[in-house]
């Protein structure tokens, strides 16, 4: 007797909206040495790069407007 292939349903995915497909813009941004420090430090304490961080922060910033 042959066994069934039980396979998990596949849910309907919406696809990626316009802005999660949009590239990444490269920006130049300059910091004091100190303030840099102090944002590598909670990069590191949440496990996050520097640039993701930052770009979390400006999204929440621009979220609280």
């Amino acid at each position: 007797m042959a066994k069934k292939d039980k396979k998990p349903k596949v849910e309907e995915i919406a696809p990626p909206s316009l802005a999660d497909r949009a590239p990444k813009v490269p920006v130049a941004l300059r910091f004091d040495g100190d303030l840099l420090a102090r944002i590598d430090a909670v990069a590191v304490k949440r496990g996050m790069s520097r640039n993701a961080l930052i770009s979390y922060w400006c999204s929440r910033a621009l979220e609280a407007e």
